[in-house]
């Protein structure tokens, strides 16, 4: 878990807004870092490896998730034109 806090406490973005870059590090905002840091909290506590379903956390795992199969696609793809 500690792992996973190290990826995604230093990213920059609000909670409170709804269309969120979740890579833009200028953002920063304090209560989203502190509820964060909860839910952190609670998954340890509850075993829950990618955060309780449904909550922020767990939404910021499943775009970094997305994110890194769209990566693995374009590069398959960029192999099997070589």
């Amino acid at each position: 878990m500690d792992s996973l806090k190290r990826k995604v406490l230093p990213r920059r973005f609000s909670i409170k807004n709804g269309d969120t870059d979740y890579h833009s590090y200028e953002e920063a905002d304090e209560e989203t870092q502190k509820q964060l840091e909860k839910e952190l909290a609670e998954a340890e506590k509850h075993g829950w490896a990618q955060g309780k379903p449904g909550s922020f956390l767990n939404k910021l795992i499943q775009h970094g998730n997305k994110k890194t199969e769209e990566e693995f696609a374009k590069a398959e793809k960029a192999e099997g034109k070589r």
